[in-house]
């Protein structure tokens, strides 16, 4: 069974080829057949110039800056896998998670780490604030979409790939509820999601402003509006 990998990269020119030399490294213990891609999300920074350099990887590159959801569905497009893993640029969730879902692979459609999860380990805890407005976030979420799950943000999930070319199809997200928007269309096809525990660090380096948290619900409205196009 092959699994794809993609990472949205975006302004990270400073870090990528370390975390990429982690990852392979990581991957090569594990034995499996694996493609790794990195998507270059119209960075503003030198990102593209490094990652095409690195070997082992097949580099996407686009610009303007589009979303990270824009990115992981460019990702989704190339993949050749049997199924497909995305996760974030800066490894906060570790990739123990990767080797933990493996078994999963053949009985799951849907893979997705949850920050929550009675068994996850935060090594790094998230500001006040942002905790806050995480907690709302899933609230609101599982209340208008009627999902029972801990988190549906974690940036760790992995697809069946037949899935994943389905969800390029009908995706209108670009921002960062792209991820309501695949967990809404595997609930409407009734696919079977599999929430796993993680060990996670909070990146402080990331930042939730009030505008990109506005977005946020207006895309979900987006998202309900457009029901009737999930179902396939």
């Amino acid at each position: 069974m092959k699994l794809s990998i993609i990472i949205p990269c975006y302004n990270e020119e400073k870090d990528i080829v370390n975390k990429c030399d982690i990852i392979l490294s990581y991957l090569k213990e594990l034995n499996i057949d694996y493609e790794l891609i990195l998507v270059n999300d119209g960075s503003k920074d030198n990102t593209y110039e490094a990652i095409k350099n690195i070997n082992g990887i097949i580099p996407i590159t686009y610009s303007p800056n589009k979303g990270k959801g824009y990115a992981v569905k460019t990702g989704l497009e190339s993949a050749s896998g049997d199924y497909v893993l995305f996760m974030d640029a800066d490894l906060s969730t570790d990739l123990s998670a990767i080797k933990e879902s493996l078994p999963l692979l053949g009985e799951y459609d849907f893979i997705i780490g949850s920050r929550h999860h009675k068994q996850s380990n935060i090594v790094i805890k998230q500001p006040i604030k942002r905790i806050f407005i995480g907690w709302c976030c899933r609230f609101l979420v599982n209340l208008r979409f009627h999902f029972n799950l801990t988190d549906t943000q974690c940036g760790f999930k992995i697809l069946k790939n037949a899935f994943a070319k389905n969800v390029c199809k009908h995706q209108i997200i670009n921002g960062f509820a792209f991820d309501v928007e695949y967990l809404y269309m595997a609930k409407l096809n009734n696919l079977k999601i599999k929430e796993i525990p993680v060990i996670w660090k909070d990146d402080r380096g990331s930042t939730v402003s009030r505008g990109s948290s506005l977005k946020f619900m207006k895309d979900m409205s987006k998202i309900k509006k457009n029901k009737k196009n999930y179902i396939f």
